[in-house]
């Protein structure tokens, strides 16, 4: 079974319009999705990059590129969410706590992207999260709960220090053995991959 590492930030735009057809390819081509939210911010600056991550961009093509990706896929989008960008380090915990939880992450990533990015959610606030968690009835209390402890703490730096290491700079990143896509406008590639390695 081949193993997608999918690097993304939880409150970026590009992996919700993504996030979907990456799991419907993931099923499709059974393969399994490791999921890394990562702070974007933090990984890009550690990279020394001018411009660190920062999706509240208001330029027209910026918007206008959004927009048609989100009428692609058939996702409702705000062209500049309430809140964002937002502090995603309580977000990427939770995710992998759900996971150690034995939950559906790739349920609670769509919901917490959908909650930045259709629904006027702040999901760095753990009463916004719990909403989000609770309207996919998700145990939103337990995930949270594990989401604060020191473990989960240490799994995301973790992941930061990695994606750093890696210098994963995009989101999202798919990475398939020894093969990196960057950005979710190339998931065709993404494809191809998965049918090589599966021949």
């Amino acid at each position: 079974m081949s193993v997608i590492n999918y690097y993304f930030a939880p409150i970026s735009g590009y992996a919700y319009l993504g996030h979907q057809a990456l799991m419907d390819l993931a099923r499709e081509a059974g393969a399994q999705v490791s999921f890394r939210p990562v702070d974007m911010g933090r990984v890009q600056k550690e990279a020394g990059l001018r411009r660190p991550f920062d999706e509240t961009s208001t330029s027209e093509d910026r918007i206008a590129d959004r927009a048609a990706w989100a009428q692609r896929r058939g996702l409702r989008i705000s062209p500049v969410p309430m809140h964002h960008p937002a502090d995603p380090r309580l977000s990427c915990r939770v995710i992998l706590a759900a996971g150690q939880l034995g939950l559906d992450q790739g349920e609670v990533t769509a919901a917490i992207l959908r909650g930045v990015w259709a629904e006027g959610r702040n999901v760095a606030d753990p009463g916004d999260l719990c909403e989000a968690l609770n309207q996919i009835d998700m145990p939103a209390l337990e995930i949270l709960r594990r989401a604060e402890t020191e473990a989960m703490r240490d799994a995301a730096d973790d992941l930061n220090r990695d994606a750093i290491e890696k210098r994963i700079l995009h989101s999202p990143t798919y990475v398939v053995g020894g093969t990196r896509i960057d950005g979710q406008e190339h998931i065709d590639r993404l494809r191809d991959v998965l049918g090589r390695a599966a021949a």
